[in-house]
């Protein structure tokens, strides 16, 4: 019986790879994000869905080093999109020198969701992160989003 489970669990670990590596693809992007997805290859960045580096985060941006992490649960939990979008607005604040600065995006939000956001701040980022991290929430429920992105690294980024 033993054999039998570490033959499941090494099954499973298989499958498991095999299906990160297939998200990772280009093809296995949602269609309206892999525009996005090839603008921030271009410009360096590498994509990593795996865990990230920050205890308790479902994705994180090293700016300096142009990588974007996302955790592979948020698929299960619902939240890749808002996750992924999140990061690759850092990526763009991160251009040029890889310091990030907000972009200074006006976005209007809900008040209940603006008033969530400011909780996530208050909560778990340093005063001086606000403006970054409010641009970040803001813009990772928009669906306009990835083509603005976009259109930051375009101008922001050197490839």
């Amino acid at each position: 019986m033993s054999s039998y489970r570490s033959l499941l669990t090494l099954s499973a670990a298989f499958f498991c790879s095999l299906l990160a590596g297939q998200v990772a693809a280009a093809d296995a992007w949602p269609a309206d994000l892999r525009p996005l997805v090839a603008e921030l290859k271009r410009v360096g960045y590498t994509i990593n869905l795996s865990k990230p580096p920050v205890p308790g985060a479902y994705g994180a941006t090293n700016a300096k080093k142009k990588i974007i992490w996302v955790e592979p649960i948020t698929k299960e939990l619902g939240i890749f999109r808002q996750t992924f979008l999140h990061e690759a607005v850092h990526a763009a604040q991160g251009c040029p020198s890889g310091r990030l600065r907000p972009i200074g995006w006006k976005v209007t939000v809900n008040p209940a969701v603006d008033r969530e956001i400011a909780g996530i701040m208050y909560r778990n980022y340093a005063h001086n992160k606000f403006p970054l991290e409010r641009e970040a929430f803001a813009m990772q429920g928009k669906s306009f989003a990835p083509d603005l992105i976009i259109q930051e690294l375009k101008k922001r980024c050197r490839s």
